[in-house]
């Protein structure tokens, strides 16, 4: 546990956060009057969902990272690609990746069902990500409410928007920036790798074609890099394999596996480069719900990403219909 004086220190963090939020005009009491039932609803159908696939909290999850950093926090992520238009969840990046879409659109149907025109997407994959993190072993954090659901998604933009697999430590802080998310950001909502499962091929060159040398990295622990050869065969690269060794509990365990020479991907590893990601990661392991904690915050910060062409609130996720204020 946090000491006295952590507390205090993450009690005036989350003071001085919240300010920044509610400058931004969210709040969480947004649909106090409108559709009071809105959080018990997603919170129910969430534990409905993960208590039937423990692997899918991690897919709600990222797609509010997903969508926050393509256009803002507006739910762009969810809709259909059309006959003009190659939609987000179509990219490369995302396609065959992303999951819970299906999720999304039963939640959504329940809220409708309940208040019908109220609750924004956007503003459900937020409560979504948060409460799909809790179910986890995750600290819950308040989740600021208002947002306002996109007018388009094109599939281009996410390239450029999104990190990469392979980014080194100097690309992600950029990659963060871009979206007013600083270096401790990016470090602290990288851990969001703690849970659920990566394809074989997203790690596939440390593995086994380390700089096209046909080797393995030899930053990777030997032992546990026999241990995932074992688990991901050179010839067959769409296997799964769990993004840290405790895959299906929210916790510090992703900073320690990088720590020790476990990590998988590049980006994640990357962190290790850095005095700041390597002062983090130790912080992480030592005062487990110190991270919890600021994870929370980092999420909220995050979310208050502004939408770059807001339209109004969907009916539909996935479809652009008239306007709805």
């Amino acid at each position: 546990m946090a000491t006295s004086s952590s507390q205090w220190f993450l009690w005036t963090a989350t003071i001085l956060l919240i300010a920044v939020v509610s400058q931004g005009q969210l709040t969480t009491d947004f649909y106090d009057s409108t559709c009071p039932q809105a959080a018990t609803i997603v919170k129910q159908k969430v534990d409905e969902i993960v208590n039937a696939d423990k692997s899918l909290a991690a897919g709600l999850m990222r797609l509010h990272f997903h969508d926050c950093f393509v256009r803002g926090c507006d739910g762009s992520v969810l809709l259909n690609s059309t006959i003009t238009t190659l939609a987000e969840k179509e990219a490369l990046i995302n396609n065959n990746s992303l999951r819970g879409f299906a999720q999304i659109d039963d939640i959504k149907t329940e809220l409708e069902c309940a208040c019908p025109g109220v609750v924004s997407c956007a503003d459900i994959l937020a409560m979504v990500a948060r409460d799909a993190t809790v179910k986890l072993g995750g600290l819950s954090w308040s989740v600021f409410l208002g947002r306002i659901d996109g007018a388009a998604s094109v599939a281009d933009e996410v390239n450029s928007s999104l990190p990469f697999r392979t980014d080194n430590f100097s690309q992600l802080v950029a990659t963060f920036a871009k979206v007013g998310l600083d270096t401790k950001d990016m470090i602290i909502l990288s851990g969001g790798h703690s849970i659920g499962q990566l394809h074989c091929g997203a790690f596939f060159e440390r593995l086994w074609d380390f700089e096209g040398q046909n080797i393995t990295d030899p930053s990777m622990d030997p032992e546990f890099a026999e241990s995932l050869k074992a688990q991901c065969p050179r010839d067959n690269p769409l296997l799964f394999k769990g993004a840290d060794s405790t895959n299906a509990t929210f916790d510090a365990v992703y900073y320690s596996d990088l720590l020790t020479q476990k990590g998988l991907m590049d980006s994640d590893v990357a962190l290790m480069s850095d005095p700041l990601g390597v002062e983090y990661a130790l912080k992480a392991v030592q005062d487990p719900y110190s991270f919890l904690f600021e994870f929370g915050m980092a999420m909220i910060k995050m979310g208050n990403i502004p939408a770059s062409d807001p339209y109004g609130w969907r009916k539909n996720c996935a479809v652009i219909e008239p306007r709805h204020y």
